[in-house]
């Protein structure tokens, strides 16, 4: 449904959006995650009132490897709309996109892999 990009039904979409986000299977959370980003250009404001942005930074969190680095993308993408970035790579993040890349496909890993060059360690060590 998130591929229909007609601004007058995104509304209806954010309740079963959010539902998917927090779903069980990872294949619906990662399908989830990749509909944001297409929301987000239709209806930018709509997608940061309705807390979206948060539920993909709390998806980084995620023990699923591929709803991860699709989360990643996400936020990636939402970021290039929005012209600022949208994350804030912290230490802990790096670790948890360091052990989630093991476990990606190729995609994945160039996805985190492009996210980790924006980030500069407070300790050289």
């Amino acid at each position: 449904m998130g591929c229909i990009r007609i601004k007058d039904i995104t509304e209806y979409l954010c309740d079963p959006l959010k539902k998917a986000l927090k779903d069980e299977d990872p294949y619906v959370r990662k399908t989830g995650a990749l509909c944001v980003p297409k929301l987000y250009e239709i209806a930018p404001q709509l997608i940061e009132a309705e807390s979206f942005l948060k539920l993909l930074e709390n998806l980084l969190n995620d023990g699923n490897a591929t709803v991860v680095s699709n989360a990643l993308v996400s936020l990636s993408i939402c970021s290039d709309l929005k012209g600022e970035p949208l994350l804030k790579l912290t230490e802990s993040l790096v670790q948890k996109l360091l052990t989630a890349m093991n476990d990606c496909n190729e995609w994945g890993v160039v996805y985190i892999l492009d996210t980790l060059t924006g980030y500069l360690p407070k300790d050289p060590q």
